[in-house]
């Protein structure tokens, strides 16, 4: 018995060593390997999608005046939304925070349009986004933004989503019951202040 413990442990450690030369040689492996450990613990959702996680593309262009980019990224979420209440008819999209400005610390002016929440979580019903993305994708390239890439692997049980545009604005889509739609975007501003904003956003 004490030899067959011995041929056991060596077996087990010679095994677990191999599996790391795999992981050190083929780092997608690693990657899969912590998406899968990240959505083992939602039983209750179907199958995740096949997509790669999501990463933005790099910054190209420069952000547009506040005033234009209410105007482009309101029309975005409201598209968004229409476009996904539309595919998930039972789960309606409502005002959740107010559109703002803020700046961050290395002086860029930030702008939030107005956060959507949902009426109930969003990821069994949309088939683990899958839904999502057929709904969003083409609204996406409507208003000069990549596709979904897939969902990001979140601590916390959050199921995310993200497309970044060329200027870095961002759209975020996360659900853990019920979901967020949200959108943050560089934008040109002399006093970065909320009273620049449509009286409407505030």
């Amino acid at each position: 018995m004490k030899a067959f413990g011995e041929i056991r442990r060596r077996t087990l450690t010679e095994t677990g060593d191999e599996m790391n030369r795999r992981m050190h040689r083929k780092p997608w492996a690693l990657a899969a390997a912590i998406a899968l450990l990240a959505t083992a613990g939602c039983s209750s959702t179907p199958d995740g999608p096949t997509r790669e996680p999501s990463s933005a593309p790099p910054v190209t262009a420069e952000p547009a005046p506040l005033a234009e980019s209410v105007a482009k990224y309101d029309a975005l979420r409201a598209d968004l939304v229409a476009a996904l209440e539309a595919k998930m008819p039972a789960i309606t999209w409502a005002v959740d925070d107010d559109a703002s400005v803020t700046q961050t610390k290395d002086g860029t002016c930030i702008f939030h349009p107005q956060t959507m929440k949902s009426s109930a979580d969003i990821v069994e019903p949309s088939r683990n986004f899958e839904e999502v993305f057929a709904a969003a994708d083409p609204i996406l390239k409507k208003h000069g933004f990549p596709a979904f890439a897939g969902t990001d692997p979140v601590p916390g049980g959050w199921v995310v989503t993200r497309s970044t545009d060329a200027t870095g604005a961002t759209v975020t889509i996360r659900s853990k019951s019920p979901a967020y739609l949200d959108v943050t975007a560089p934008v040109q501003s002399e006093s970065c202040d909320d009273s620049e904003l449509p009286q409407g956003d505030q």
